[in-house]
């Protein structure tokens, strides 16, 4: 009776453990993705930008009417000078959305025309394993804000 309670111990750490590894794996995929996505965002590529989209925000969205909203929210936000991720969480499950493999990335950046900014994406697999955006939010201080 021991070794069966001690097997199944030994079971269950593992699969922990495995399960835990794949979520690690999952997260730095992702961040890749998601740094791709943000250079393309900052070097002007937004078409390449928009093709990384999840095949869900396409279809409600059209690539002319973003890439030009994206275009001015970085004429707004100014050249890129720093960017720093923050924190990042994988979920299974995304109320509305359902089951998948999801990863929440948030980052701490510095624009040149923006003081402070945090920038949100969410990532999603896509039915070929491949780690596509579900969503670009963002909130900000411009420089010219009183910092109280």
């Amino acid at each position: 009776m021991r070794k069966k309670i001690l097997f199944l111990s030994i079971m269950i750490l593992n699969l922990s453990a495995n399960s835990q590894i794949f979520k690690d794996k999952y997260v730095k995929d992702a961040t890749k993705a998601a740094d791709i996505w943000m250079k393309n965002i900052n070097s002007s590529e937004y078409a390449i930008a928009y093709n990384q989209y999840s095949d869900q925000v396409k279809e409600n969205s059209d690539s002319i009417h973003w890439s030009k909203a994206i275009n001015q929210l970085m004429d707004e936000f100014g050249k890129i000078v720093s960017r720093e991720s923050i924190s990042t969480e994988f979920k299974s499950n995304i109320e509305g959305i359902g089951d998948g493999f999801f990863v929440f990335i948030e980052y701490k950046s510095i624009y040149k025309k923006i003081n402070e900014c945090t920038e949100y994406l969410i990532l999603g697999q896509d039915d070929s394993m491949k780690w596509k955006i579900l969503r670009y939010d963002y909130s900000y201080r411009n420089k010219d804000q009183d910092l109280d």
